[in-house]
C-alpha cells in the first residue's frame, strides 16, 4: 500500500511540475510573432489547473495528517511506533509547506537558465 501511495504521489508531481513551471514563466521567448501565448488563454487554464492541484494536495495533506495522528496515538508506548508516527507528522509538515509554496517553488525552478541582469 505504501509503495502504491508513493508511486501515486510521484506521478502527480511529475504530471503537475511542467504546468507549474509554465505558469511561472508568462512570456514565451520562442514565439516569433503572431498570437502570443498570453492571448490564447493558456496561462489562465494552467492557473486553474494549478489551483485544483493545490486543493487536491491540501486535501491529501489533511488525510495524511489524520493517518499520522492515528499512528502516533496507536503507538501505545512502543518507541518504534511512536517514532514512526512522529516521522509521519514531520513528512506531513514538509508536504504541506511544499503545497503552500508551490507557486514560489515553480518560479524558482523556472528561473533556472534565465539570464539575469547584473547590476553594480
Amino acid at each position: 500500500m505504501k509503495k502504491i501511495l508513493q508511486g501515486l504521489a510521484a506521478t502527480v508531481l511529475a504530471l503537475t511540475a511542467p504546468a507549474m513551471t509554465a505558469l511561472a514563466t508568462p512570456s514565451n521567448p520562442l514565439s516569433g510573432g503572431g498570437s502570443s501565448i498570453e492571448s490564447s488563454g493558456f496561462f489562465s487554464d494552467v492557473e486553474n489547473l494549478v489551483n485544483i492541484v493545490i486543493a487536491v494536495g491540501g486535501f491529501w495533506v489533511l488525510v495524511c495528517l489524520v493517518i499520522a495522528g492515528m499512528k502516533l496515538s496507536g503507538s501505545s508506548g512502543n518507541p518504534q511506533k511512536r517514532t514512526e508516527g512522529l516521522v509521519a507528522l514531520g513528512f506531513v509538515a514538509v508536504g504541506g509547506f511544499i503545497i503552500v509554496k508551490a507557486y514560489d517553488i515553480a518560479g524558482w525552478i523556472a528561473s533556472f537558465g534565465m539570464i539575469m541582469p547584473i547590476s553594480f
